[in-house]
């Protein structure tokens, strides 16, 4: 391959890889250079000249004047320097032209090493460049083959991957198809970026809803949380910074023109578009739907929401599978139990017997009537300063207590004194006696193991109607509400 050839293949790659000509000729002529002091060693330094325009490749390689007969690398007679130079003397250095094809075979193939090496650097920082900003935002691509039931798909500039696990079930692509997806990733691999693609990933939905419909493209209408299974059915929680928009009626277009274009293009994902709301417990009650939620209590402990809906709608709540109610917990980000009316009453008696049983067992514990040497006068007086039971009265500081009974310090930390004795004393007689319910019901189990004539049976177990799902049963990562 000769100079011009050379500048043909660069001009020609630099519009196919679309790839600067600046970089190209600077990366050629960086591998001319290596394989010229390959050639005749590190200590000269030789001049290159790239034109891609010209289509030229001019190399100098500096030369001693000597009184040799022939030339070298090194040496060059004094009557062929005169060619380069008026009047040269012995021991001038004269940069002399040299063809590349002087350079023979072995540093023809280091100027291609040298020079395939540079294009692939120059490449891989072209792709980093072009698709770094690019991971969260939908790609077009072209299916080149399947590999390993991976999807390559050729993006223009360089290919990328869609696996198999972030592929809607049921989708198969033949070579040629046209391929959205959402660019998910670019990972180092043998020092090359390979692209990840996703058509599963929640933000994929999220995107497709920004590329469809223009008020969200605009912002007039924002995402604000999604939730999905992809290919069968996801929820999408939308509102609006404009009043007078309806951001579900904008999202589902004229008799549902907008959602049925995205839902064809997820293979039929069948789309809920609900309204957010900053309250969570409406958002739940919103993200339920169709199911209507008639009662709500909140577990602010461990973030779970209990729905009460009529004992007919408790199947519409649930869903195919828990689906619905999985997805609204996905969606907002809450531990959902859905429990039916008729069932709730049942807990609801059983809760307010328990409170009223604890309530007792507070009163006779903690009641200041325990405290023997109280009256009833200063009982009241506690009362009225707000050390209403036992407990308060222990962690009272001296002068609350002095004021609060009209009393002198020692007469004040006597009775702070006696308070915490029997507030010890009656705890550790609580935990004795439990420590001995635990041991008889353990004495009672061994009974059973040891006793039982029909341990050949196995156990019935009660299966409740209710449902608990939450989003961390799936390993998928999910955008809560805003």
């Amino acid at each position: 391959m000769n100079s011009k050839e050379i500048v043909r293949f660069i001009d020609e790659l630099s519009r196919e890889k679309s790839i600067s000509r600046d970089i190209l000729a600077e990366s050629l002529k960086d591998a001319i250079f290596a394989a010229v002091v390959k050639k005749i060693g590190k200590y000269l330094e030789p001049e290159i000249d790239v034109d891609i325009d010209k289509g030229e490749i001019n190399i100098f390689i500096p030369k001693e004047v000597s009184e040799s007969e022939t030339s070298n690398w090194y040496e060059i007679p004094i009557e062929e320097a005169k060619a380069f130079k008026d009047d040269p003397q012995l021991g001038d250095i004269l940069m002399i032209p040299t063809p590349l094809e002087d350079l023979g075979r072995q540093s023809a193939l280091v100027a291609k090493q040298k020079l395939l090496e540079k294009l692939r650097d120059v490449e891989r920082n072209v792709i980093m460049d072009e698709y770094e900003n690019k991971i969260g935002e939908i790609v077009n691509g072209v299916v080149l083959k399947m590999d390993n039931n991976n999807v390559i798909v050729n993006l223009g500039k360089t290919d990328a991957v869609l696996p198999r696990r972030e592929m809607i079930n049921g989708e198969f692509y033949g070579r040629g198809d046209y391929i959205r997806a959402l660019l998910l990733d670019i990972k180092m691999v043998k020092n090359w970026p390979q692209l990840i693609l996703s058509r599963t990933h929640p933000c994929y939905l999220r995107k497709l809803f920004e590329a469809e419909i223009p008020e969200v493209f605009e912002g007039i209408v924002v995402v604000n949380a999604v939730a999905r299974e992809p290919g069968d059915r996801a929820k999408v929680a939308v509102s609006t910074t404009n009043s007078n928009i309806d951001p579900r009626g904008a999202c589902i277009g004229m008799k549902g023109s907008r959602i049925m274009a995205i839902s064809n293009e997820l293979k039929g994902e069948k789309i809920d578009v609900i309204e957010w709301s900053p309250d969570a417990v409406q958002f739940v009650c919103n993200a339920i739907s169709p199911a209507q939620v008639t009662l709500t209590n909140v577990i602010e402990d461990d973030k779970t929401l209990e729905l009460i809906v009529p004992d007919d709608q408790l199947s519409l709540a649930i869903g195919r599978k828990g689906q619905n109610v999985k997805l609204a917990a996905m969606l907002t980000e809450w531990r959902l139990d859905v429990l039916k009316e008729s069932e709730y009453a049942q807990i609801r008696t059983q809760r307010l017997e328990v409170q009223e049983e604890e309530m007792k067992q507070f009163y006779v514990l903690y009641n200041l009537e325990n405290i023997s040497t109280l009256t009833q006068e200063q009982i009241s007086m506690l009362i009225e300063a707000g050390l209403d039971d036992v407990v308060k009265l222990s962690d009272a500081q001296v002068d609350e207590v002095k004021a609060a009974l009209e009393i002198g310090d020692e007469e004040a930390v006597e009775l702070i004194n006696y308070t915490i004795d029997y507030l010890t004393a009656k705890l550790e007689e609580i935990e004795t006696n439990t420590g001995s319910d635990e041991n008889s019901d353990n004495d009672d189990d061994s009974d059973s193991i040891f006793n039982n004539d029909d341990s050949d049976q196995a156990p019935s177990v009660d299966v409740d109607e209710s449902v608990a799902l939450s989003d961390s049963d799936t390993n998928i990562e999910q955008e809560g509400p805003k």
